[in-house]
């Protein structure tokens, strides 16, 4: 059990970087016993993001995005809030999921940017603009995958796999970086393609406002 919502967030990421990095073995479906669950987490470098859920006394369902960074000997240094607030569906619900997607194979949940102490050579003063992507996830995706499409990057080093906690996944990016997110379903032992790809980009060089958070259409 933990105390608050960022004790669960710097456990979300200490298990996300394990051995095999699966995704946290933690609760990831709101209900009786579960009142705060981890939508995803997502570590670049030594910066590591939470995404939570839990139900309100109101009963509303509200996200968190945690940050924090790794300290020298491995451990998460206590998670700071950046965002978050009351949810327009349940986010853990299939089936309000399906109801948003529409056929679709992803849509975009969440988007921020937020200047953060990165401590990486090339960050002034030591912060760096960064920007956050939460993406709605059909529920017959079996995983991810990350193509870096930034200019300048490698084109021989393949995609990196995602592996999904919950129908939400988490992303952020540093300036100038571009990926392509493609959807991959399983079909018995083989992947197919799930769906048109996502494309998230970076910020610009230099401070910008956050942008304003998503409002899912219920009509």
């Amino acid at each position: 059990m933990y105390k608050n919502l960022a004790e669960l967030a710097c456990a979300a990421l200490a298990a996300s970087i394990q051995d095999t990095g699966a995704a946290p073995a933690l609760p990831t479906r709101l209900d009786s016993a579960n009142k705060a669950v981890v939508a995803d987490t997502c570590v670049r470098d030594n910066l590591g993001f939470a995404l939570l859920f839990h139900r309100r006394k109101d009963g509303l369902v509200a996200d968190e995005l945690y940050f924090s960074t790794r300290e020298d000997d491995g451990t998460w240094a206590a998670a700071e809030h950046l965002s978050g607030g009351v949810t327009e569906i349940e986010p853990t619900s299939p089936r309000n999921v399906a109801a948003i997607l529409k056929g679709r194979s992803m849509v975009l949940y969440d988007e921020t940017e937020t200047d953060l102490p990165t401590g990486r050579p090339q960050a002034d003063e030591g912060y760096e603009l960064l920007r956050s992507y939460a993406l709605l996830v059909d529920p017959e995706t079996d995983h991810l995958d990350i193509e870096n499409t930034t200019p300048g990057a490698d084109p021989a080093a393949g995609r990196t796999r995602k592996t999904l906690t919950s129908q939400v996944a988490l992303f952020a990016l540093f300036s100038g970086e571009r990926f392509t997110i493609h959807p991959v379903a399983r079909n018995g032992s083989r992947s197919q393609p799930l769906g048109e790809p996502y494309e998230l980009t970076g910020p610009d060089p230099g401070p910008g406002p956050e942008l304003p958070r998503w409002l899912a259409d219920l009509d």
